[in-house]
């Protein structure tokens, strides 16, 4: 079988998940010689600066998520370090680094106030390489004819350093058309018990969007290529829309 993304015959000893088991998936899975042993671990790399240092670390907290190793979810974003419950209680977190910058409005009665946190801690790279890593494996897996019908070069050079310009996503819930869900079924099922969604939508013949939620958070990405025209319409819709790299 030949690697998915450097298309290289291989006999991969390991099992890729295409949602990473750190935020929560151990059924969502490539078989066995899909992505390749380099590959997997060269995407290790960059999903770990992803899912620890960016607003993911806070969602995969909240949730109380065992990572592989049995541990609490823990990381660090921008002064803050942050790490679930010790007894992965759900909703309770511990965090430091707290200062007058990024925890505002306390209320000395209810010891309650607002705590601000940064979406990413140098690690927009990161999370656009998760972004098309988790697109094109789901694709393949869930997707097989709409996988067949595009070619996915820019993609696979980008994320195997062939071409290091960034490649661009939004941090947007919105959908300008209906997305139609990426696993089905069972896959479906299990996905969303642990918070995460996975969709696509056929915008033109040069745009295939992908649609990562977990959680509260949402990021869109473009599968094909670089190109920002359908940003436009999005950012005509939601004003909050963020585009990353900035």
């Amino acid at each position: 079988m030949n690697c998915i993304f450097c298309e290289k015959e291989n006999n991969s000893k390991s099992i890729e998940h295409i949602v990473s088991e750190s935020l929560g998936n151990r059924d969502y899975v490539m078989k066995k010689n899909e992505v390749c042993d380099e590959c997997n671990s060269r995407f290790s790399k960059f999903e770990s600066t992803a899912l620890s240092n960016t607003i993911f670390l806070m969602e995969r907290a909240r949730f109380g998520v065992v990572t592989k190793k049995g541990h609490t979810a823990k990381g660090k974003v921008d002064d803050l370090t942050i790490e679930g419950d010790d007894d992965f209680r759900k909703n309770i977190l511990n965090v430091t680094g707290l200062n007058k910058d990024n925890f505002k409005d306390f209320d000395p009665n209810t010891k309650t106030g607002t705590l601000f946190i940064k979406t990413f801690d140098k690690s927009e790279v990161a999370t656009s390489k998760l972004l098309l890593k988790v697109g094109l494996e789901s694709l393949f897996k869930s997707q097989k004819s709409i996988f067949a019908k595009y070619d996915f070069k820019e993609l696979k050079d980008y994320l195997l350093t062939r071409n290091n310009n960034d490649f661009p996503f939004l941090t947007t819930d919105y959908e300008i058309r209906k997305f139609q869900s990426i696993p089905t079924y069972t896959d479906k099922y299990l996905l969303k018990k642990k918070h995460c969604e996975l969709k696509y939508l056929e915008y033109d013949a040069e745009t295939l969007l992908f649609k990562f939620k977990y959680g509260a958070i949402a990021m869109t990405i473009n599968l094909l290529n670089r190109n920002l025209e359908w940003i436009k319409e999005f950012k005509k819709q939601d004003e909050m829309a963020g585009l990353y790299p900035e």
